[in-house]
């Protein structure tokens, strides 16, 4: 068998998603030929299967090229190519099995995404490319969809502190060295709320005297659940996040309570009095299953270094910590984007 071959079966419809069709072999002229290394590669790849440059587009390969949709790490740059509701009927069975075959979801969670009837990430490409052939693809099964990059979805907004109510304005406070941020509240278009849940698990390990393999001698959990709220004021304006723990909630005056969880949800609906033009959005917590196929929680593993154990002895620390934080920032980024071009297309 030539080795081209031998990697077929990962590029026909339905491969990843656990479909038995046997791949069908592809004839030599279907091949095609990367520029670089000059090796033969099926029609459905966009990339070298050896070198992973950019193949190149030919007459035959058009209708057949699928999109790789490789996980992309946190730190790497991508396009997200977003689902845009739209009145009218369904896409039709057959076409959302194909649809979620190609961007490896399960079909039932595709069809959730749909009936949401909400704008969501169907897919994280690793190039302007990839996503086109995306919306295209997609777009011929019925599906309407946008890319968003990374750039514009992973930008977190500053951190408030404290802020304080004047007449017609919010004068935010991030901090005892920062100079306040004044914003009209008719300048308030975007309210996101959320929660933020991090787990933190630090891990101690000793290394054993044979063999050199470590063994764990401690180990513990720690985790947090904030509530979160991202102020947007119009076009390009200030955005700003409030975390329920860590905030000076004064601006409240006699209404401050006791409890954060309390006093956010006061602030919350004090801003959204003021604030009379601004959109609310409160449905993050119930979306976050379908936002977790393509944007999940981040997981950053980082080393202690070096931990006293008494007696002379030493052990060595890691700390791993997962959060959903990076996942609302896109959402609600996203939610800002959308409204941004609704807006431009109504003026």
């Amino acid at each position: 068998m030539p080795r081209e071959d031998e990697f077929q079966a990962f590029d026909q419809p339905g491969a990843s998603s656990g479909e038995t069709e046997p791949a069908r072999p592809f004839a030599h002229a279907e091949m095609v030929a990367c520029d670089v290394c000059l090796r033969a590669n099926p029609p459905t790849r966009m990339n070298c299967l050896y070198c992973g440059a950019t193949l190149p587009a030919t007459e035959q390969s058009a209708a057949l090229r699928r999109p790789t949709l490789k996980k992309l790490e946190e730190w790497e740059r991508g396009f997200n190519v977003v689902l845009l509701p739209r009145g009218g009927a369904s896409p039709k069975p057959d076409a959302v099995e194909e649809a979620a075959s190609l961007l490896r979801l399960e079909a039932s969670r595709l069809s959730e995404i749909i009936a949401s009837g909400r704008s969501l990430p169907l897919a994280r490409a690793s190039s302007t490319e990839e996503a086109g052939l995306v919306v295209s693809r997609l777009g011929v099964l019925g599906l309407d969809t946008e890319v968003f990059t990374d750039e514009v979805l992973t930008r977190a907004p500053e951190r408030a502190r404290a802020f304080e109510f004047e007449e017609g304005a919010l004068v935010c406070w991030q901090g005892p060295d920062a100079a306040p941020r004044r914003v009209l509240f008719d300048e308030i278009a975007l309210l996101v709320e959320g929660r933020i849940v991090e787990r933190r698990v630090e891990v101690e390990e000793r290394k054993t005297r044979f063999g050199g393999r470590s063994e764990v001698v401690g180990a513990r959990e720690l985790a947090s659940d904030e509530l979160v709220l991202d102020i947007y004021a119009a076009g390009e304006g200030a955005a700003f996040r409030v975390m329920s723990g860590g905030f000076d909630y004064s601006c409240l005056g006699a209404d401050k309570g006791l409890l954060a969880a309390e006093n956010f949800r006061k602030l919350t609906g004090a801003l959204r009095g003021l604030a009379k033009s601004a959109t609310y959005d409160g449905e993050y917590t119930r979306l976050r299953p379908l936002l977790a196929d393509v944007w999940p929680s981040a997981e950053h593993t980082a080393s202690l270094g070096l931990v006293g154990a008494g007696g002379g002895r030493v052990n060595t620390g890691a700390v791993t910590t997962i959060s959903n934080e990076a996942q609302f920032t896109r959402y609600a980024r996203l939610l800002q984007g959308l409204a941004k071009r609704a807006h431009a297309e109504s003026s």
